[in-house]
């Protein structure tokens, strides 16, 4: 199902089912959202976490409210292995402002072997001030998992509702680092296959 990965709206005066109401009507089957949303049947919940040390994610993990998945900010490369190698640890944010080298070959790797997504972030692309910096890291990426395959999701990171882009919109913004129609499409759908991952069945014989 087309998931919104990450939905972080700020303005209090909004409700939750105001929020899933306007993802709804902008095409988006599921939302994740920064806050709980009991109310909202379509509604995941989801932690945004933004260490600054690996001890630091580690506990932010352990701390994590039961039946939210876990979103974690990229830093460097040392960092982001070690971030998706965490047990809990679902996605990968903040590409925007990942530095030289902070996403190598063999991250990549061990992203796809761990099924951890990495997120695009439509809000990073919207805003003048990251949008040369995502644009680069993001087609950087797009590289990498056409080679490894590891999961590319979208969110569009609003704060406000008027920053909840259409199905439309998110094509075309995706576009600009030079993702394919197909590769969208695949992109918006893929949160299910990293937070209910198939498991392999072990024949007995």
């Amino acid at each position: 199902m087309i998931t919104d990965v990450c939905l972080s709206i700020s303005d209090t005066s909004v409700s939750a089912s105001g929020i899933c109401a306007e993802a709804k009507r902008n095409g988006w089957g599921k939302t994740a959202l920064t806050i709980s949303a009991p109310e909202c049947d379509d509604a995941l919940n989801c932690v945004r976490i933004r260490a600054e040390t690996p001890k630091e994610l580690q506990n932010a993990v352990r701390s994590a409210p039961r039946g939210a998945f876990v979103i974690a900010d990229a830093k460097d490369n040392s960092f982001n292995r070690f971030a998706i190698t965490q047990k809990g640890v679902s996605f990968l944010a903040g590409l925007d402002r990942l530095p030289k080298g902070g996403f190598d070959h063999i991250t990549a790797k061990l992203a796809a072997e761990k099924n951890v997504g990495l997120v695009i972030e439509l809000s990073a692309i919207i805003d003048y001030r990251t949008r040369r910096n995502a644009l680069s890291s993001y087609a950087d990426c797009l590289k990498l998992q056409r080679k490894y395959k590891f999961p590319f999701v979208i969110a569009s990171g609003a704060k406000t509702l008027s920053g909840i882009r259409n199905l439309y919109e998110t094509e075309a913004l995706c576009a600009l680092f030079g993702m394919t129609h197909a590769e969208v499409y695949k992109a918006l759908n893929a949160a299910d296959a990293v937070l209910h991952p198939k498991k392999s069945v072990e024949v007995v014989s």
